[in-house]
Parts: C-alpha cells; structure tokens; sequence
C-alpha cells in the first residue's frame, strides 16, 4: 500500500469515527444512557484521537524534512509514518483513561503522573525495538 493510499483511508476513518461520535453526542443523553453507550463513546473517541494525532505528527515530521531540503527515501517515510502511529496511539491512550479517571471522580495529579510514566516507558521499549 502506498502512502497517499494510506493517508486517505486515515481521513476517511477519521471522518467516519467523528461522525459517529457526533451521533453519539446528539443521539444519546448520558444520564440515561447504559454501559455500551459509554464504551462506543470512548471507542469512537479513541480512533478519532489516534487519526488526528497521527495526522499531525507525520505532517510535522514531513515539513520539517522540507524545510531542511533533505529528501527521503520512501523506507523512512513509511518509518515516519509508524512513529507517528505509535506515538498518536500512546497519546490518545493517555487522554481517553485521564477522561475516563475524571467520569470517574477518582483523577489525581499522581494517576496522571504515573500514566505519563508507564506510556513513557511503553515509548521507550518501543524505540529500542
């Protein structure tokens, strides 16, 4: 599969996530709502998220290779585009369990600190790898 190829069908999930999500929002009413609405919610949430954040990530890392006129072979920009996979799914795993905690009421700066820690940690075994 070539990069435009995957890039589209990157928009298109997003685009199709955050339309459910949307419906979601309008459709549902949270006080009424059972344990499966929820979980579409943060599912939705979570595969829009990690589009977005791989989106930009991998549009970041592309113009600043631009801007230093380097030009890349195609195995490094399919390398671009697993980090910025990886690292927009380690970060939405971040958001969805911080508003997972605070649905909760039982967020704390230590929750956040400990979660940012151990995705930390899953980053760096990663990047060894």
């Amino acid at each position: 599969m070539n990069i435009s190829a995957y890039l589209i069908g990157l928009i298109l999930v997003i685009f199709l996530a955050s339309a459910c999500l949307a419906a979601i929002l309008i459709y549902f009413n949270p006080n009424n709502s059972g344990t499966l609405i929820f979980i579409l919610f943060y599912s939705c949430l979570f595969i829009s998220l990690t589009g977005v954040f791989t989106l930009i990530g991998f549009l970041v890392r592309q113009i600043t290779r631009k801007k230093r006129r380097i030009p890349l072979p195609k195995s490094q920009v399919v390398r671009n585009l697993e980090v910025s996979f990886r690292q927009g799914l380690l970060f939405s795993v971040i958001l969805i369990s911080v508003l997972i905690l605070q649905s909760q009421r039982i967020l704390s700066w230590w929750h956040l600190v400990l979660l940012v820690g151990l995705v930390g940690l899953a980053e760096w075994w990663l990047m060894r790898k």
